[in-house]
Order: structure tokens, then C-alpha cells, then sequence
């Protein structure tokens, strides 16, 4: 299971070559190229931090509120599908928007959510009193 994630995240990282399709002599003839060839290791961090730092819209992998709000959607549409009483079926989420979450938008999702821990507290001390 854990080599289909690996294999997976490589993919949508950019970083195929680090996938050993060949099973483990060629994983171990990766994993001895990245402890002996710099400037290959170089190029593959070099990739997968540019990956990291992508904004604007961010790069998909690191997209932690655009796949909660993908993950959120299909379990509606399961959940909609078992109230409707229809069989068990695949479900494709489809993604509202084209573009990933924006740094616009993070910011001001955790304004929000410092307001309203703000109010509670304030409620709380209140209460308190």
C-alpha cells in the first residue's frame, strides 16, 4: 500500500524518476544514486521544494483545503446517493473551480477563525464574571 502512495505523490510531484517500477534493485539503484550523485539529489529537492513554495494557486499536492473541500464534497454526494436510496456507486468528485486555494484565501480563512475564537473567549470571560 504504501509504495502506491509513494509512487502516487511522485507522480503528481513532478518526481516520476524516483519511482522504481522495477521493483527493488531498482530501488536500491535510486536510493544509491541520491546518497552518490549531488547534482541528481540537487534537482530532485530543488523540484520538490519548488513544489512546497508554489502560491497562487498553490501546486495540488500541498493543497490541504482544496482536498478537504474535494474529500467534504464527495461525501455529501455518498451521502445524498444513500438517502436517495440508489445502490452503492463510484463517485467523481468534480471540482467546482479550476484553480487551487489561493494565499488570498487562507488568510483570510484564519482572520475568521481567530475572530471567532476571539468571541468565544471574550464570551467565556464573560460568562465568568
Amino acid at each position: 500500500m504504501s509504495s502506491r502512495v509513494s509512487t502516487s505523490a511522485n507522480v503528481v510531484l513532478g518526481l516520476v524518476e524516483m519511482n522504481a517500477y522495477g521493483g527493488v534493485n531498482e530501488y536500491e539503484t535510486i536510493a544509491i544514486r541520491l546518497g552518490t550523485d549531488k547534482d541528481w539529489f540537487a534537482s530532485i529537492r530543488t523540484k520538490l521544494i519548488e513544489t512546497c513554495l508554489q502560491k497562487n494557486p498553490m501546486h495540488p499536492y500541498w493543497d490541504a483545503l482544496r482536498y478537504v473541500n474535494n474529500f467534504q464534497n464527495g461525501l455529501k454526494a455518498i451521502w445524498n446517493n444513500f438517502l436517495a436510496g440508489n445502490e452503492i456507486q463510484h463517485v467523481e468528485v468534480k471540482e467546482e473551480r479550476e484553480q487551487g486555494t489561493l494565499e488570498t484565501e487562507i488568510v483570510a480563512r484564519e482572520e475568521k477563525r481567530k475572530k471567532a475564537r476571539d468571541e468565544r473567549e471574550r464570551m467565556t470571560s464573560k460568562d465568568e464574571l
